[in-house]
């Protein structure tokens, strides 16, 4: 009978082992696919915060590309006004400085086909470059002019003016580079905004 006993005690062992094995698995599986639904549940919200975060990281990145092009625009602009402000500045020293011959044959181009009598106005910085002579001889290049010499000089400009009847045609250098001046920075201002 102790045998017997000891027989229902060991299946009764067995059973409880094997039982708890089973429960064992049984709470695992559950546990497993409890940590999965976890799993999933936090990988579906971090993929949300992802979206998030990048969309947020983008626009931000926009932005800053955005206000970096103005800044890089308004440099830009600056940058041109001041090489504009350096070429022209250069440009009327150059022809402060341009030859007596020079200065002539700007003056002898800039009277042909003009007639009538005129007055002629030069230029603080020009009057060491235009005389009496250089006048005659383009008066006498033309047909019908006159050009008398004021004894008035145009104070800190180059080049010189001609005047008839209230009417002025303006050949200060200074005048006709600031001219351009205003041209270009009108058509970099336009380059600017469109």
């Amino acid at each position: 009978m102790k045998e017997g006993i000891q027989a229902i005690i060991q299946q009764i062992n067995l059973d409880a082992v094997q039982h708890g094995d089973q429960k064992f698995a049984q709470l695992k599986n559950e546990l497993d696919r409890e940590l999965e639904r976890e799993r999933a549940l936090f990988q579906k919200e971090l993929d949300q915060h992802r979206e998030v975060f990048i969309k947020h990281t983008e626009q931000e990145l926009k932005n800053q590309l955005e206000r970096l092009s103005r800044r890089l625009n308004r440099e830009l602009l600056t940058y041109r006004h001041e090489l504009l402000d350096e070429i022209f500045d250069m440009a009327v020293s150059k022809l402060k400085d341009i030859s007596e011959q020079e200065f002539a044959d700007i003056f002898i181009s800039a009277v042909k086909g003009h007639e009538g009598s005129y007055t002629l106005y030069i230029g603080e910085y020009s009057r060491d470059k235009l005389d009496a002579r250089t006048v005659s001889e383009a008066v006498k290049a033309s047909q019908g002019l006159e050009i008398t010499i004021s004894g008035d000089e145009i104070p800190r400009k180059s080049g010189f003016l001609l005047r008839q009847s209230g009417v002025e045609y303006n050949y200060l250098f200074e005048d006709l580079i600031e001219d351009k001046r205003s041209e270009q920075s009108a058509a970099i201002l336009k380059e600017v905004f469109e």
